[in-house]
This record gives structure tokens, sequence and C-alpha cells, in this order.
């Protein structure tokens, strides 16, 4: 347009541009047309071509500044089609697991993928797969977020934000592979086909078919069983953003179908928000999905089958957003100050960018009276200067899961009287559009009725209004569907679930944009299906009825039902029983307790059962020897008759009362005694003896004899006692006895015995009739071992005061405290089982040496290290090996070994030292049903592993050795793999190197880069890190720092990361230097990342030197400003401090 078509808009004066790839957008008006010229910015393209794919920004201009639009990148959908390939026919075990892959083809965006059943007879009959025991792994995505917490897709809306979305389009490739959790015999059914499939989210009615796979089934015994093993897990680190929906998987196999549970360690599953685990939507149990995802959601989710579990840390992330509002328009007088409040949060809290006019603002030329405070929260200007500072100024807040993008005008008003006048009404008044309404709501409608969606706005001067659907395209307006009325209220009649979707109402004008969010969900009516019938029931009293209401509402929503009797509302299910209301039993009704000295005969007949069928009845006792206990002694199950009977077996000396308990599923009855009837028994001789007899001295000359008292109950009469009988177990030996009187009474001790002697021991049970009519049991005991325990050198210390400690004395010392003699001869290795478990070996010792019970042998073991984390374990005596397990590979150890009696272990001791093995592949070993496998063979993962993009065609991989090595490292590998193109290159570098630069990568490309050592037991697990090169151009302008050290030397440090934050250094670095009052330059080394130092050498004493950093990245160069040094002085080397001559260049 020409400058008259812009005077003739009534004062709205501005200018609208487009820019693509950063350059000038020409609007030919034949193939790229205005949408309303002089009225909107909005551009359409005739005839999309493959050449119109960029980025695009919108600049729109007047006399006051320029507000400028986030960048769009516009790239064109594709889904190609399968590769044509034969049907794969896969021959398989009956009740084995089964996983089969999907070679999805290309598309942009990724395809989303599925599999279908489809019969070769009937080619119209094709069905989704919605079986328990098939699973289709999810596809996979972009990870925004690095386990270091660095991010991998940079959003940056204004000079990247392209970036960010097409990180989320270039995914990795769809997984989508299909797990048979046990094959069935049905699955491999004649004529049934799997076929893969694929869509694309935004080519909408595109479907691609492609690989078939028919499954060959052999039969197998159907009671064999498969153990669980794992097919598929979601991986350990999941990022979820808040609001969106967090889907889990893990997929077991096994035979019989491996049941699944979840849970959350560090917390309670989110219950209300879940899909139902049984669904098909929730395969069945293996999938947990949680809808509208809050920040408490994030922790740890573990899922397990039997034994195998595995656990998923959850992060919920969030794109920024405003904690209030976006900036306002700012109009301030000059020489007054102006704020402008940018106030984002986000997870991770979002870095806050300024621009003024569309410019950065730390481009535009410095002015000291602009301030950025509270970490760019917050742009104060002092002394406004309507000349200087009069624009318009974006804020920009981003962090790796989006970003959110606002105009605010700053407008410094002159103090003439005149201008103040003139444009009063229109300064002060004019402001971008604003909602008068909520900006974000959800509209939940059932279908068939008709949502009015209002757009209610406020904005100086008027607000274009424009409706579009969640593709950014404007709602079409359908006479008798969609009616848009004068003040932006969008109509939609005889809604279905066609329309459900994201409604957008975007406004703007010379001054902003503006966007509310609406959310249309539709849900289905709720309708009974049954209803109370008949409406007037006639029963009989005391008799039963049920009334049922069942109704069917959306599957998203849960029926509630209510019923009312009388106008009054019950609280209860869907199935109201009214009438006899079930409650526990009636109390049963006894009829006869008859009883003897031996017997009691107990009958009763059955009560009521309260509309609830009595499962059992229990029959209890009561005896004045416990007073408020009651005892079961018969539980009758067989509830079928009226009438029971109980027969029971007293004891002597007691008095027994009865009681009968009804049960049902409410609980127990009252319970029903026979009144007045007691059953009392006469005084008889002991039944039995007391149990539990042991013997076994605690002191070298007695014999403690210990019981358990008989309980009162088993006494038969009065003064219980027990009379105890004891006799060496040798040939010629004569009982002796005692009578312990208390019947309470526990043990005995029997003093001046014979050290270490067996001993034949009995307890038997007497009352005021007579002896027990049972003969005691005889039990083996012995007598005491040494009652104190007194090594060596306790023994010498004793004898100290007497100066004449002698081994002879020692001898006769240890004989009298019994401490075993000889610890075993010939331990040693046997074998080393594997790099973790060694077997070890002894000769016996013998028995005679061990002067008291012979326990076994003590073996105790640490690393050599470690001297202070020791390990102990008891071998039984009858053994002379053992294994000693959980070592660690390579490593030292220090082993001894003791006899051990029943108090003391033997003072000599027999060591050994040994080293384990490293873990090599040849160190195969057998594994019993209770034992784990080796897991110590391979390293584990590395260590610290970061990926840097230090240039547009170049990484740099650091990393940390493995915290188990569990061997030598011999190298490491690492991958790249690019994700667009699949392509994967792989090298392998030695133990010694913990670095590397891959410099072939491609410009603008994201990379999957892997990374696992190697020793001879193989290789580790890899550890996987996403990575984004830069585009095409210059490396940054270098950071380094020199530093004299010498007459003749200084030395340069390369600073790649700018102090904290890495961008694009370039992977290699040199400097240029010469004499200042000479134009001879030299050039250093050039020196490739991680290596960061350079020293120049033959610099001449005392002298100034000009240098000049050079950043360096193939053929692209990027230099920095000219610094001065000057050399060291051998005069002054030893008063200066050499750290007053660093200089730093940035």
């Amino acid at each position: 347009m020409n400058h008259n078509e812009r005077t003739s808009l009534k004062g709205k004066v501005y200018r609208f541009e487009w820019y693509k790839d950063g350059r000038k957008l020409h609007v030919d008006g034949e193939r790229i047309l205005w949408q309303k010229p002089s009225q909107t910015g909005n551009i359409i393209f005739i005839d999309p071509r493959p050449e119109d794919q960029g980025y695009y920004q919108c600049f729109i201009s007047n006399i006051f500044g320029t507000a400028v639009s986030n960048k769009v990148h516009v790239k064109r959908g594709v889904l190609e089609h399968f590769k044509e390939r034969p049907v794969r026919r896969v021959v398989v075990e009956e009740g084995h697991s089964l996983s089969v892959r999907c070679d999805v083809p290309y598309g942009i965006p990724s395809p989303s993928v599925f599999w279908l059943y489809r019969d070769t007879l009937q080619t119209s009959i094709i069905e989704t797969i919605r079986r328990a025991h098939i699973a289709v792994d999810p596809q996979g995505s972009c990870d925004l977020k690095r386990k270091s917490g660095a991010s991998d897709c940079r959003a940056s809306p204004l000079l990247e934000c392209g970036r960010t979305r097409e990180c989320l389009l270039n995914e990795s490739p769809p997984s989508g592979t299909l797990h048979f959790t046990e094959v069935g015999q049905h699955d491999g059914r004649e004529n049934l086909v799997y076929q893969c499939a694929a869509t694309s989210p935004v080519l909408h009615g595109e479907y691609r078919a492609g690989d078939e796979v028919q499954l060959i089934v052999t039969p197998s015994s159907a009671d064999v069983a498969i153990p669980i093993h794992k097919l598929w897990f979601s991986p350990e680190q999941v990022n979820v953003k808040a609001g969106s929906k967090l889907k889990l998987m893990c997929i077991f196999g096994g035979r019989p179908l491996p049941s699944v549970s979840w849970s959350k360690i560090d917390g309670e599953l989110p219950k209300k928000r879940m899909k139902d685990l049984t669904s098909p939507e929730s395969d069945f149990g293996k999938a947990l999905i949680v809808e509208n995802v809050h920040p408490n959601d994030a922790g740890i989710y573990e899922c397990r089958s039997h034994h195998l579990f595995h656990q998923m840390h959850v992060d919920v992330t969030a794109a920024p957003f405003w904690e209030f509002e976006a900036p306002l328009d700012v109009d301030q007088p000059e020489e007054s100050t102006a704020e402008l409040h940018c106030i984002a949060s986000g997870n991770p809290t979002p870095i806050i960018q300024w621009y003024m006019n569309g410019q950065p603002l730390h481009e535009v030329p410095e002015n000291n009276r602009r301030l950025i405070l509270d970490g760019g929260r917050i742009l104060r200007i002092t002394k406004l200067d309507h000349d200087v500072d009069t624009a318009v100024y974006q804020c920009n807040a981003s962090n790796p899961f989006g970003y959110i993008f606002a105009n605010a005008f700053v407008n410094g008003m002159q103090r003439a009287h005149d201008i103040l006048e003139s444009l009063r009404s229109y300064l002060i008044s004019a402001h971008a559009p604003r909602f008068t309404m909520p900006d974000r709501r959800v509209w939940k409608v059932v279908r068939k009725t008709t949502v009015e969606m209002s757009c209610d706005v406020d904005a100086a001067p008027e607000a274009v209004v424009r409706w579009v659907d969640e593709n950014d395209q404007s709602v079409a307006i359908i006479p008798g569907k969609i009616h848009l009325f004068p003040n932006h209220t969008l109509q939609i009649s005889q809604v279905n679930s066609a329309d459900e979707g994201l409604y957008y109402c975007n406004v703007s004008n010379k001054y902003g944009l503006n966007r509310a969010y609406n959310k249309l969900e539709v849900f289905n009516p709720t309708h009974f299906i049954r209803v109370p019938s008949p409406k007037k029931p006639v029963v009989e009293a005391h008799e039963s009825f049920n009334l049922y209401c069942e109704a069917v509402c959306d599957p998203r929503l849960t029926a509630d039902y209510s019923w009312t009797h009388n106008g009054q509302r019950y609280n209860i299910a869907s199935t109201l029983e009214l009438g006899v209301l079930p409650d526990v039993p009636a109390k049963p009704v006894l009829s006869e307790v008859d009883c003897n000295e031996r017997r009691a005969m107990i009958r009763w007949q059955r009560s009521s059962d309260h509309g609830d069928r009595i499962t059992s009845f229990l029959v209890q006792m009561h005896t004045d020897f416990e007073k408020g206990k009651w005892q079961t002694v018969v539980e009758e199950e067989n509830t079928s008759t009226d009438f029971y009977q109980a027969d029971i077996t007293l004891s002597p000396w007691v008095n027994y009362t009865f009681r009968v308990i009804a049960n049902n599923w409410h609980g127990e009855s009252e319970p029903g005694y026979k009144e007045g009837a007691i059953c009392r028994t006469k005084e008889s001789f002991p039944y039995g003896n007391p149990s539990n007899v042991t013997a076994e001295g605690d002191e070298p000359n007695n014999l403690v004899i210990r019981w358990k008292p008989m309980d009162k109950y088993e006494w038969n009469a009065p003064d219980l006692h027990y009379n105890v009988r004891y006799k060496l177990n040798e040939p010629g030996a004569q009982w002796k006895e005692t009578h312990i009187e208390d019947p309470l009474a526990n043990h005995t001790v029997i003093r001046d015995q014979p050290t270490f002697r067996e001993y034949l021991v009995q307890v038997e049970a007497v009352n005021r009739v007579g002896k027990s009519i049972i003969e005691p049991l005889s039990v083996i005991g012995f007598s005491g071992e040494d009652g104190r325990r007194l090594s060596s050198s306790t023994l010498a210390r004793s004898y100290k005061k007497q100066c004449c400690f002698r081994g002879g004395m020692l001898q006769k010392y240890q004989k009298r405290y019994l401490v075993p003699l000889e610890s075993p001869n010939g331990f040693g290795v046997v074998e080393f089982i594997n790099c973790t478990s060694v077997a070890v070996g002894w000769q016996h010792i013998d028995r005679h040496t061990v002067r008291g019970h012979f326990r076994g042998y003590q073996i105790e073991y640490w690393e050599d290290n470690k001297p202070f984390v020791m390990e102990k374990m008891l071998v039984a005596n009858d053994r002379n090996e053992a294994i000693l397990s959980n070592l660690n590979p390579i490593t030292n150890y220090t082993a001894r070994i003791h006899t051990v009696n029943g108090h003391y272990r033997s003072e000599s001791q027999s060591v050994i030292s040994f080293s384990t093995p490293e873990g090599s592949k040849s160190l195969h070993f057998s594994v019993g049903p209770q034992e784990k496998p080796n897991t110590f063979s391979v390293p584990s993962k590395v260590h610290n592993l970061r990926v840097r993009a230090v240039g547009a065609t170049s990484l740099l991989i650091t990393w940390h050795p493995p915290r188990h090595p569990n061997g030598n490292i011999r190298g490491y590998f690492l991958t790249f793999e690019n994700s667009t193109s699949g392509h994967v290159e792989e090298t392998y570098v030695l133990n010694r190197q913990l670095h590397y630069l891959h410099e072939e990568a491609e410009p603008d490309t994201g990379y999957k880069v892997s990374v696992w050592a190697e020793t001879n037991g193989g290789e580790g697990p890899k550890v996987m890190r996403a990575v984004r090169t830069w585009p095409l151009r210059n490396p940054d302008v270098p950071m380094f720092k020199v530093t004299p050290t010498s007459p003749q030397t200084a030395q340069v440090q390369w600073i790649p990361s700018n102090d904290s934050e890495w961008a694009m250094p370039g992977p290699s670095f040199y400097v240029n230097y010469s004499l200042s009052e000479s134009d001879i330059w030299q050039e250093s080394e050039v020196i490739n990342l991680p290596r960061t130092h350079i020293l120049l050498d033959g610099l001449q004493e005392d002298t100034n030197y000009r240098i000049v950093g050079v950043s360096k990245e193939g053929n692209r160069h990027s230099a920095s400003n000219e610094t001065t040094i000057r050399t060291l002085s051998r005069a002054t080397m030893t008063h200066i401090s050499r750290g007053k001559f660093s200089y730093r260049i940035s």
C-alpha cells in the first residue's frame, strides 16, 4: 500500500510487514494475498509450494514503535507409504511371548501407529486389537529434558521460536511394537492377519496400511508355565507437562497371564484422575493413565508383577504462564520513571528476554537509564525521554517446554500543554485487547443441545475478533448449525461428538493481540435402562422384595443413584431391598447341657437369620481358671438343619459354662446360654507332665534344668508340684531326685556337678491325688562349660604381679577356661566360582579339642582397605567348605576361621588372603531357584555424561568412568543417531580417553548420543543424551584470559562456556599475537575441545603484545577484539604478584 492509503485510515496509521527466514517477504497480490488489505496483517497462500516452508514473523509499525509476533515455522505435512513386502509368517510356540516390530514410514510430523486384525477372506472386516494378553508399546517422543536438567530443545519464540515446535514435530521414530504376553492357539487362527497402520496428526483422512504378520502357533502342554519376564517398559525418566496426560506402561511376559500392580513409592496414586486399570484403554492394567496431571503427581511410580518390578521417575514440567497478567501499556510524562512487569512462572523457571521494537534490548544502543531488575522480570526506565524511549517493548519468557510473548507500549508524554491536550484521548485511552470474561473455559454440554461461547473483549481502538479452531483455521459459518452473533458470541446447535475440540477467540488491534481458550466437551445423555417395577408392589408382612434402578451415562462419567422414601432421601446403592432389613442372627436357643466326669453334650436349635443366611455356629466354654475368657471348642459349619449338638471332652477338677453364637455376613449374634447349666468335674491324677524340658549349665559346676509350667487347667487336682530327676548319662550312674513345690516354677539349679558332662533329666507332675499317669520323657543335657572368657593377654596380665608368666602356666589356665584348643588347618581358597563368589575349605578338627558344645566354624572376612567393615558367617560343624558371596571384583580380601563351642571360639586362628578375579564372559555358573545371577561381570553405566553442541557440525562429549567397573576398563563405545534420517555412526576410544569431539554432524539436526564402557566381562549399559546442533553460522566470539607467567611466556586460557552457560563456542581455538609496534602477526597452535590452554613461548621481556582470539569451526571463524598484555620483567618478578597481570577478554 502507498502512503496516501495509510493516511486515509482515520488515525490508524500503521504498517504490516512479513519476514521469511529473516528476509522481507514480498506479498505479490497474486499467489500471496493480504486477507483484508489495510485492516489486518493476515496473508493467504493461494497455491502453497515446497519453497514456502520456513520461519515467518509479522512486524506491525506506526510512529510510536514496532510490535512483533512470535515466529511460526511453516512445514509441509508428509506421510509416505509403507514399503511393499509380503506377509511375514512367524512360528511361535503356544504360551511363549512374542514382540512384532512395525517399520513405520517417514512422516512430518511423526505418524501415529496402531495395529489391526484383518480377515484375508473378508477384506471388509477390520477390527482394532483390544485383548488382555496383547499390547502395543507407546510411540517415542522428544526428550525435552536431559537427566542433568539442561534442555536439548531450545525455546526462544522471538529469535528461534520455531526450534521448539520443530523439536516436537521431529520426534524420535514411532515404536508401536506389538507385544503378546503369552501366545494362544486362537492368536494363530487361519486367515487371521495382524496389520500395522499409521496416520498423520495433521493430514486428516490420510491413512497408510503396511506390514502384515501371520502367526503359526505350535501347540504345547497346557500345564507348562513360563516364568514372568520383561517385554517393554516406559523409560526410567519421564517428563510430562502439567495439565496434560501421563501414560506409563509395563508389559510383562509369562504364562499364566501376569497381573500388574501399580504404586507410587513416595505417595498415593491419584485414583480420581486415573483411568480404570481394568479397561481396554489402560491395556487391562498394563498402562497407568493419569488425566490432567498436577505438579504433585511428580515422584517415583512402580509397576510390579510378582518378583519383577520397574520404577519410573516422573517429573512434572510447566510451560511459562503469567502469574497475574501480561505486561501493561505505560503512559508517563517525560523525566518520570516507567516500569514494565513481565511476571512469569513455569517449571523450570523461565528465562526473561526484553526487546524494543522487535530488536533485542542488548543490541539497542546502550542507555544506562534502562535497568533490568528481579532476574529480568522488571524493566525500569528512568528519566523518560519521549524521542528515545517511546516504543513498543516485547517481553519473552521461555523454558524448554514453551514460551509466552507479549507487547507493551511505553509512551513518554511531552509536557507541552497543546501536545498533551491533542494526544490525551488517543494516547491515554488506547490499549491492547483485554478480555472481560475468563480467558480459559471448558464447556461441557449434552449431545443434541445448543452451546453459546461468548468472546467479550475491551480494546481501544476496537479489536478485530476472529474465531479459529485448534489448527488455527477460521471456524466456518454453517446456516442452521454454526452462527456468529454481532457481539462475537459463537453459537453451535445440535452439538455432537464431531464438534468436540478447541475453539480460540483471537482478538487484536494496533497495540497487541490476545487469545481466549475454549474447550468443548460433548457428553452422551444419561437415560434409564431399568426402572422400579411394579409401581405398586403388594407383599406379605415380614417378606422381602427388591426394587431395581439402572441407568447408562457417558463413559467419562459415573452414574450416581439416589432413592427417596416418602420424600426422604436414602443414601444407598442402586438396588434397594425393603421389608426385613438384614442384620446379625438372633441368639441360638440352648435346649440341653448334659455332662458327666469326662464329656459334655450341648444341644441347641436354629434361630432367626434376620434376612442373611447363617454361615456357622460357635460353641464356646468358660472356666473359673480364666474368668472372662471364652474359648471356642467347636465350630459347626453345616447350617442346613434346625437342630444341632456338640460332644465336648472335659478335664478333671474344672467348673465349665457353655454358650453358642450364630454367625452371618453381618456379624455375630448375641450368645445363647442354658440358664444355671454348670458342669463340675472331680479331681484326678495329672494327665501329662511339663513340656519343653531342657538341661544346660550356665557355670562350669552346675546343671540348670528348665521346663514350661503346666497350665492350671491341666493340674486335675490341687497341690500340683514337680519331681525333678537327673543322673550322669554314663554306665552305673544312679538317679537323683529333687522336689519343686511351686507349681509356677520353671527351672531349678543343681550345683556341684562336674564340668561339661552329659546328663539324663526327667520332670514329673504330681498333685494331691498322685503322680501323672504318663511316664516322663528322658532328656539329654550337659553341665556348664567355662563361666567366663579370658584371652591369652588377659591371663598374662593376671600374672603380672608374680613376674613369672610362662607358657606352661598359660596351658594350665586354658584347661580351666574351656576355650576350644584348635582352629582348623588347611584353611584356603578351593575355587573362584565367579568374580563375586569364592569357595573356601578346611580340614575338620579333633572334636575332643572343642571342650563344649561344638557349634561349628566362624569365618570372618573383609576388604583389605576396609578392615572396619567385617562380614561374619557361622558354618555347621559337619561341613568343611563354605561360599563367601557378595564380594567385589578385582579386590583384595583377608579371611580367618575359628572353632566355636557353646560359649567361646578358639584363640588361635587360620588366616588367608586372596584377590577376586575380574568379571569375564568365561565365568559362567549355575543359578539355583533361590539365587540371583551374577550382575557384576560387566561394568556399570558411565557417570556424569555431558553432551554439548559446540557448533553447527560439532558435538563435545565428556564423561566419567563407571562407579562400579567390575573389571579393567578396556575402552568406551560411542554412537551418534541422526533423529531425522535414523543413520547411526559408531566409534570406540581407549580407556584413557574420557572425551570425544565429533565434527561430522549435520547442522540444525537432532542427535541421540550414547556412551557405554567395555571390560573383558562384556559391554555395560548405555547412557543416552539428546542434543541438537546449531544452525549453520560462524561460531561465537571467543572469551579467553591471558596470564603472563615469565619474561618469555604467557598462558592463554580459552573459556568456551562463557563462565556459566555454553552457547556456540566452536570446536577449535587459537590466538594471533604481535608486538604492539609491529604489524607482523604470529599464529599459535590450534587447540580442540576439551583442551582450553595455549602456552605462548619465545616472547620478549617486559614488552607489550597485541593479542586476538579466534574461534574456529571448519572454514568459519570469529575473532575477538584486540587486547594488549605486557610480559613480566625479571627486575620486578619477585615483588609483584603474578595475579595482577591476568587479562580477561570477552
